[in-house]
């Protein structure tokens, strides 16, 4: 459905003011508008009394792979089987595409991982309330961009690719690749998208989040060292350092308060046990203590871990994908595909 954008203008009683290509309606009036007729990614109504969380997967990557061709996946898994696992507990999760990565078929990329094919997508989108946004036409830097024209191809241009592929609410949040943006990138994807990825806490107030360029925080949830300082994962090697995220710090973030909004980012989830320490494809997920559990890669989190966070939720919330947050805070992009 297109929306009419119309600025400096009183639309039905609503004030409209266009600002850097974002249109805000009068906040306490469309919420309340958009409150009867929002849902959550499983069809239930709002609840304006809780919070909202968005569990996001990185470049919808369908599986963690080693070997030639992706053909190793001893304990790893898929895309579909964590769908279902958040579908038992009420849930479901929120993809980023990469458009030219994206084919007809599971396609092996650079051997660490398989990506999802477009009927993959469909079908998590259909079968288990998944929602998709974009993550870039190639996934390319655009703090090094010199042209708009090559901002607007990384980053609009997906929209109406996406909206053919029926995911029309793709305009929610844009993933920048490798969280590398500037304020000309900003200019650019503001216009098209109600909010822009950025690396932090993950947690998101209304105050903030409303306002230019409408960041949207989102905690990456990393694997690699363990957290027992007796153990000999402690002090690994892993790339860039990372220790795995806490399984407390997960749970705190999937609980958010009246008026939060937790944004919880993961790549691709292992389980059990593969390797030692010291290999490079490898993990340990079977202690009962998530503190003694460790990945080789960052990317890497113990579906163990994962489900630890999930059961171990606080409170309940509305579970949501960024288009339903723009529209029930009022930010909705003029550009809307």
């Amino acid at each position: 459905m297109k929306l009419t954008i119309v600025s400096r203008m009183l639309v039905s009683g609503f004030a409209v003011a266009t600002i850097l290509g974002i249109t805000s309606l009068n906040a306490d009036t469309q919420s309340v508008s958009a409150e009867k007729s929002l849902t959550t990614q499983q069809g239930k109504a709002i609840d304006q009394n809780l919070g909202f969380t968005t569990v996001i997967w990185a470049r919808t990557a369908w599986q963690a792979t080693t070997g030639t061709n992706c053909d190793d996946t001893l304990g790893t898994r898929t895309l579909e089987q964590n769908a279902k696992d958040l579908q038992n507990r009420g849930l479901a999760g929120v993809g980023g595409i990469v458009v030219t990565r994206t084919y007809d078929y599971t396609s092996c990329f650079r051997n660490y991982m398989t990506t999802a094919s477009w009927s993959q997508i469909a079908d998590l989108r259909d079968d288990y309330g998944w929602k998709f946004i974009s993550q870039g036409m190639e996934y390319k830097n655009m703090t090094l961009m010199k042209y708009d024209s090559q901002r607007r191809y990384e980053s609009l241009d997906t929209l109406p690719i996406l909206a053919n592929r029926g995911h029309t609410s793709a305009w929610g949040a844009f993933n920048y690749a490798n969280n590398k943006q500037d304020a000309a990138a900003q200019r650019i994807v503001t216009q098209g998208f109600a909010f822009g990825r950025k690396y932090g806490n993950g947690k998101n107030t209304k105050t903030v989040a409303t306002k230019y360029p409408y960041i949207m925080n989102t905690n990456s949830i990393n694997g690699g060292r363990c957290h027992n300082k007796d153990l000999d994962c402690y002090d690994m090697k892993v790339v860039n350092d990372r220790r795995s995220t806490g399984v407390d710090i997960m749970q705190k973030l999937l609980s958010p308060g009246k008026n939060e909004w937790s944004v919880i980012q993961f790549y691709r989830l292992v389980e059990g046990k593969r390797g030692k320490i010291g290999d490079g494809f490898a993990w340990d997920c079977t202690s009962s203590n998530w503190r003694n559990r460790w990945t080789s890669q960052p990317e890497l989190t113990c579906r163990e871990s994962f489900l630890e966070a999930f059961d171990g939720r606080t409170t309940r919330s509305n579970n949501v994908d960024p288009a339903t947050v723009a529209r029930l805070w009022g930010v909705i992009p003029k550009n809307r595909q």
